[in-house]
């Protein structure tokens, strides 16, 4: 999968909450048998009980553990997103996503039942794909590959998960994928500049102040180690170059023991006690 920026939760506040937030309430709904409460449905709850908090909490859970396996997964890809945009913006574009894919689940549902469509299961589903359509238009692709032919390129392994997202409960997940995808494009077109809206400058205060101390990731620590002598030291060689090394030594060995014997050696004198001198003509 690509890796745009720094690993971990560096400077991403807002996606550290969906994260912890999102997978907390999932866990907590399957402890406690709580999942009923976080589905959509039009008849009877919104029409006769008229539980409208469903349309917020219907946001917030997974009803598996393999929806949230994938779904925190996506959601922590799609860092790169917030980075681009900025925690302040990314914050407005969730609360966006989440109010328009509201209205279109809402719609698909009204329309929706006279052909079979009379449930929409919990999670962040709309806000996942409303990211990912940011994540298409804005990210650059890194590389590209060729399999059997085909050029394909690194967003190939997120779109792999994304689609297995989306067909984990058959229709009844795509149908929040796919208003996902159209909320994220009416974004993208800016309409009544949506873009440009922000929270109330004293909410931002607040949060910065109070929440955000809590959802601050210090960077992942990287390898310092540039010169040899900060290098680890590898204790344990391969056969080859034991021999290698050991030839080497033996080779040094031999050509210091040489040399200090020729350096014993005398000189040849002659009769008198004084050196021989060789004169050649």
């Amino acid at each position: 999968m690509q890796a745009i920026g720094p690993a971990g939760f560096y400077n991403v506040p807002v996606t550290k909450f969906l994260v912890l937030f999102v997978g907390t309430c999932s866990i907590l709904s399957a402890i406690l048998n709580l999942k009923m409460y976080f589905h959509l449905q039009l008849t009877p709850h919104l029409t006769i009980h008229h539980q409208f908090w469903r349309l917020l909490t219907s946001h917030i859970a997974f009803g598996n553990s393999g929806d949230v396996f994938f779904g925190s997964i996506l959601l922590y890809t799609l860092r790169v997103i917030e980075r681009q945009y900025g925690s302040a913006k990314y914050m407005a574009f969730v609360c966006i996503s989440i109010l328009t894919s509201t209205l279109l689940e809402l719609g698909a549902l009204i329309f929706g039942e006279d052909f079979g469509l009379k449930r929409l299961p919990g999670g962040p589903y709309a806000l996942i794909f409303s990211a990912l359509y940011q994540y298409h238009r804005i990210i650059p692709v890194t590389y590209r590959f060729r399999i059997f032919g085909i050029t394909m390129n690194d967003k190939l392994f997120l779109y792999i998960l994304a689609f297995q997202l989306a067909l984990s409960q058959s229709f009844q997940t795509l149908i929040p994928a796919i208003c996902g995808l159209l909320s994220g494009a009416l974004y993208r077109t800016d309409i009544g500049n949506i873009k440009r809206w922000r929270f109330p400058l004293i909410f931002q205060k607040l949060t910065i102040r109070f929440i955000k101390p809590f959802l601050v990731s210090p960077p992942i620590a990287r390898s310092s180690a540039t010169t040899p002598s900060q290098r680890p030291i590898v204790t344990g060689l391969s056969p080859v170059d034991n021999i290698m090394t050991g030839g080497l030594r033996n080779r040094r060995s031999t050509n210091t023991t040489s040399s200090s014997s020729a350096s014993e050696t005398p000189a040849p004198t002659t009769e008198g006690g004084a050196p021989s001198v060789r004169v050649s003509v």
